[in-house]
């Protein structure tokens, strides 16, 4: 089945400049599969029980928001981005904050469960009703959906820095389950449309739901509602490269101060994207939808890596020396370039990101990049190539350094997802 995306109001919220951290686009946009245009909504029974209108969502905001103790702590969490602007000493101790977006959301689905876990007052149903166009009953009918779905979190919003599928285990997986069941329909579609769209293998998501469905009275619907999960998310994603697609065509590359906080199309969801193209190559009913979505895939994924790459050589960089924050999220930034191609590749051709990484390269070994030192611009260039051997650049800096330095054998192992060097090579 094919769900609609955003309606064009809501979208025209992101098209200017691309997707913004914002408390809503934090609390609300790992849930982009299951939202859909109220218009629709209305129209479709079908729609009615597998989706969300998008016009309850800013209510829904706001009584989430209302009188939240830590609402100052999460505007200052996503006033620091991805890090970059970080003080000298972090004033979030735990190690774990140092995402600080991933930090926000975190707390913004935890204040969702409590506060959806909660009956609303009738009053606040009421102005809700008036405020999204639907009715009182229908509402009361989503929140319990909603509500398990951010309870669930660590299950449904994957962290957007990873991109090796994650593999769930399976009998805490099956718990989740049989507790949506129990929710009753909606909750069930909601729960297995966000878990094959996240980064969890479907290849133990899948055979758990269907297991699950097995010992319900009706499995016949259940697993009927299965099938129609696994045939929906390749449309959905399909609809969605698409839709980038356009949206990216209409932005022109201007100077930034920093890089882009958040992409249309993160690592990990084209991670995802790989695994069920990877998945229909063995099922091959899901073939005919898997190529459809293997060329809409590599048609947004070469967009947005290629905007990404005239922003990143338009960038105003400090001249000075750079503070650890702006390091760490440098790195990061360039190991989300690696990300990206080595998966972009797999949907079309290595060929077609070669030349932007070249660029990026040629960018940060330019005399006018002062902030880096020498090593520090290796580091970053070997990051980007992403090189199973050591670059001329590296050995050329080697033979300059003392003989002790200069006579070590240096070994270079094979280049991961993963950093090819510790945190720093300051």
């Amino acid at each position: 089945m094919a769900l609609p995306a955003l309606s064009e109001a809501r979208r025209d919220q992101f098209s200017a400049e691309g997707p913004v951290a914002t408390s809503f686009t934090l609390l609300f946009r790992p849930l982009w599969p299951i939202i859909v245009p109220s218009t629709e909504w209305m129209k479709s029974s079908e729609l009615s029980v597998r989706s969300i209108p998008d016009t309850l969502l800013e209510p829904l905001r706001i009584w989430i928001m209302n009188c939240f103790p830590q609402a100052r702590l999460v505007a200052k969490l996503i006033e620091l981005g991805d890090g970059l602007h970080l003080p000298e000493r972090d004033p979030l101790d735990e190690t774990e904050w140092a995402d600080p977006l991933w930090r926000a959301s975190q707390m913004l689905w935890e204040r969702a469960a409590d506060v959806l876990s909660r009956p609303i007052p009738s009053a606040v149903l009421e102005e809700m009703s008036e405020t999204s166009g639907l009715r009182t009953a229908s509402i009361e009918a989503l929140l319990p959906a909603i509500q398990l779905v951010f309870a669930g979190a660590r299950h449904f919003f994957q962290p957007r820095k990873a991109v090796v599928p994650v593999i769930p285990d399976r009998e805490d997986l099956a718990l989740l389950l049989k507790e949506t069941a129990d929710r009753g329909v909606t909750a069930w579609c909601f729960a297995l449309t966000l878990l094959m769209t996240s980064r969890n293998e479907i290849d133990v998501v899948l055979p758990t739901a269907r297991a699950v469905a097995h010992i319900q009275p009706d499995a016949r619907m259940w697993l009927e509602l299965c099938d129609q999960a696994v045939t929906g998310v390749y449309q959905l994603f399909n609809v969605r490269c698409d839709r980038i697609s356009r949206e990216i065509a209409r932005i022109r590359p201007v100077e930034r101060s920093d890089r882009r906080v958040l992409l249309w199309l993160e690592a990990n969801e084209q991670a995802t994207i790989h695994a069920l193209i990877r998945f229909a190559g063995r099922c091959s009913i899901y073939g005919a939808a898997a190529a459809a979505l293997m060329e809409s895939v590599a048609k947004a994924a070469k967009a947005q890596f290629a905007l990404l790459v005239q922003e990143d050589l338009l960038i105003g960089w400090p001249v000075t020396t750079w503070p650890d924050s702006l390091m760490i999220s440098f790195e990061v930034g360039n190991r989300r370039f690696r990300q990206l191609v080595a998966l972009g590749g797999s949907f079309s051709r290595f060929a077609d990101y070669r030349g932007g990484i070249d660029q990026l390269v040629t960018h940060y070994m330019d005399d006018r990049i002062t902030g880096l030192s020498f090593a520090e611009k290796i580091h970053a260039c070997e990051m980007l190539q992403a090189s199973h051997k050591p670059s001329p650049m590296l050995l050329n800096y080697l033979q300059l350094l003392p003989s002790p330095v200069q006579g070590k054998i240096f070994v270079r192992k094979s280049v991961s997802l993963t950093m090819p060097w510790s945190a720093s090579a300051r």
